[in-house]
């Protein structure tokens, strides 16, 4: 079957059809995941660096066996604290075979035994029960189905296992959005933060996992420099596939909100984490 490109004016919302195109596109190098993590890295108004903070959401001293769907670019292992045995056993995966490499170069030069492949997290290729902790940093929203890639992943986690899930909330970037909205016309409603948001995940976990939380992350972001912001918003659709035109207007709106705050646009972060269990026994559904 083919799937289409998702059409560049359309809201951003990833569907079944859409999968092709993550692999093949949004995700084939990591360029467009990396003007967005700059954006982040760059301008962040946190005193705790993201990754930092989501290691110490994890007891790694129960974990000997971790898989990470969706790595992208493995910076999530890059941050690992060096309290961590660097012989745990970690598996990566991601849709995109790229990714997969980038990832494997990166979480070699620190890790001892790390495998990654190509897989799709709605129907992963492993055994039941074969991981203590599986890690969806970012992700899930993407997957067409959230709800049949957290059965997979409450699958394969041993009982007792924990999923470490993060995501955005409805307010996430919305001052991003606001400038989308000036330039393409687009608006909020129906993001892929619905699909599996802060405000509509716990709902979709309780189905599987036990003594699910929501952990909130504290962050926002001080954007100095509108070229970082434009390399942000024409990462993603509609942005990635504007005219010329399109893009200086993208400047030009960015430009001129960041005059009215003092050149720095503030953009609202809404982001943390799940933490959910497995049930210790295998009884529990």
């Amino acid at each position: 079957m083919t799937i289409e490109q998702p059409n560049r004016k359309s809201i951003d919302l990833w569907s079944a059809r859409d999968v092709n195109y993550l692999r093949e596109q949004q995700y084939a190098t990591s360029d467009k995941l990396n003007a967005r993590i700059l954006l982040h890295s760059k301008y962040t108004t946190s005193k705790v660096d993201w990754f930092d903070w989501l290691h110490t959401n994890i007891l790694w001293s129960a974990v000997r066996d971790a898989l990470e769907v969706g790595c992208g670019t493995g910076l999530f292992w890059s941050a690992l604290p060096d309290s961590v045995d660097k012989n745990l056993r970690i598996t990566l995966t991601d849709l995109s075979p790229g990714m997969v490499d980038v990832s494997l170069s990166r979480t070699r030069e620190l890790l001892t035994n790390v495998t990654g492949l190509e897989a799709d997290v709605e129907n992963l290729p492993f055994e039941d029960a074969s991981f203590d902790l599986a890690i969806a940093n970012q992700m899930l929203y993407h997957a067409p189905n959230p709800a049949r890639a957290l059965a997979e992943l409450h699958r394969v986690l041993r009982p007792g296992g924990t999923l470490v899930a993060s995501t955005n909330g409805p307010q996430h970037l919305q001052e991003l959005f606001d400038i989308k909205a000036a330039v393409f016309g687009t608006n909020r409603s129906g993001t892929r933060a619905d699909a599996f948001g802060s405000h509509t995940g716990r709902a979709l976990l309780e189905q599987h996992f036990v003594d699910v939380e929501w952990r909130q992350f504290d962050d926002g972001l001080a954007c100095s420099e509108v070229d970082d912001v434009v390399a942000y918003l024409t990462s993603t659709p509609p942005g990635e596939d504007a005219t010329p035109e399109e893009v200086q207007r993208l400047r030009a709106e960015t430009g001129q909100r960041m005059g009215r705050s003092g050149g720095v646009l503030k953009v609202t972060k809404d982001t943390g984490v799940f933490i959910s269990r497995r049930a210790p026994t295998n009884s529990f559904s």
